[in-house]
């Protein structure tokens, strides 16, 4: 046997192992995946059923719970507008046409390489 017929066929013997591997890989994941899709079947319908259960707002909170609920959150939200956004104001550093994100990422940045003055003795 001849050094090109032994490689050829030493190729073609490893390109068949390589091909036969990959399929097999390919049928493991093709069983994977019906069995991920029965459970995630199984799951959506106790979803469903859940939702339908649920689907009666109230119907297991007496009124004069529901209602002070409500008044509660009517109150809450009322405050909330009041004291305006618990956010903080955005850095200076911001400029149009700018995300908030970058610009507050970029403040983080430059306040970290910004060395702390000391406080005066008197």
């Amino acid at each position: 046997m001849s050094d090109l017929q032994f490689g050829l066929m030493l190729m073609l013997f490893g390109m068949g192992l390589v091909f036969l591997i990959l399929a097999l890989l390919w049928g493991v994941i093709a069983i994977f995946q019906q069995i991920d899709r029965r459970i995630l079947a199984k799951e959506e319908e106790k979803a469903q059923m859940a939702a339908a259960a649920a689907a009666e707002p109230g119907a297991d909170i007496p009124p004069d719970l529901m209602a002070a609920i409500l008044v509660a959150l009517d109150r809450y939200r009322q405050e909330a507008k009041s004291r305006g956004p618990g956010r903080r104001h955005p850095p200076r550093e911001i400029e149009p046409g700018q995300a908030r994100w970058v610009a507050v990422g970029r403040a983080y940045q430059l306040r970290s390489n910004i060395v702390p003055r000391r406080r005066s003795q008197r």
